[in-house]
């Protein structure tokens, strides 16, 4: 019977060919969510001023919604579907925002 770390070490070596396998795909992934990070924040853009404290308001904002509407998708289809509520969405928030947090300094 395998223990704990053989389990965490396979998934690891699965999770990275995974990664080095869908590459392309994953880079297309990545370009279609900073773009949605950039047009929510051109929209919310006017809302705000461009110096200062209205600068910050707008960065967190637009950090803070995008990966909650991206989560939102695939949980009301799953609520649609099964009347419940989806067990996967704070999850996926986090890992939609970790993303974007790395896209954001990557572009900065």
């Amino acid at each position: 019977m395998p223990n704990q770390t053989s389990k965490q070490s396979l998934l690891l070596i699965a999770v990275i060919l995974l990664v080095v396998l869908l590459a392309p795909y994953l880079a297309k992934g990545t370009d279609l969510l900073w773009t949605f990070y950039r047009w929510g924040h051109g929209l919310l853009a006017p809302l705000f001023s461009s110096s200062g404290l209205g600068h910050i308001i707008l960065g967190i904002l637009s950090l803070g919604l995008v990966p909650l509407i991206v989560a939102a998708i695939p949980s009301l289809i799953y609520w649609v579907l099964a009347k419940k509520q989806w067990p996967y969405f704070w999850p996926l928030v986090w890992a939609v925002l970790l993303i974007l947090a790395t896209l954001f300094i990557v572009h900065a």
